[in-house]
């Protein structure tokens, strides 16, 4: 399937920055990081895909939950595929070495993401200092070709 990226997508974006963040959340009204690049992938390419709240029912914080919810993130990557990094596809990032943050990229270097203390926001790759690194940049699997529209 080729998933095309629109021309204009950080002026489609624009109004997305400030939105709420919202644990579990799926819209503009409130989403979290998942939400949030679920949102995008559809509204901006129609992509759709899985909204992964399993992953919220794994208990974190005990090691056997860690160990489920591995499991789970295991399973989910196994649907992605890596691409370079591009607008339209999804960032995955690290935070302090661990991985487990998304967003959506914009450009190569210019990624939307949600998180808790800065609502949704653009994450400037190149920003010296900056809270996030980028690990990889994926598609769902079922992605054959990525056009960017001009």
């Amino acid at each position: 399937m080729r998933m095309t990226v629109p021309g204009d997508l950080i002026a489609r974006a624009a109004p997305l920055i400030g939105a709420p963040f919202l644990a579990k959340g799926d819209t503009p009204e409130g989403w979290d990081c998942r939400g949030l690049t679920r949102w995008c992938l559809r509204a901006f390419s129609g992509i759709e895909v899985p909204d992964y709240l399993d992953l919220y029912e794994a208990a974190i914080v005990c090691p056997a939950g860690t160990r489920e919810r591995a499991r789970l993130l295991a399973e989910g990557l196994a649907s992605w595929r890596p691409v370079e990094p591009q607008a339209g596809v999804v960032a995955w990032l690290t935070w302090m070495g661990k991985a487990g943050h998304v967003g959506y990229m914009l450009t190569p270097r210019l990624i939307l993401h949600a998180d808790t203390p800065m609502q949704t926001a653009l994450l400037d790759l190149d920003e010296p200092g900056g809270r996030y690194r980028l690990k990889g940049a994926f598609v769902p699997a079922f992605v054959t070709d990525i056009e960017q529209a001009l």
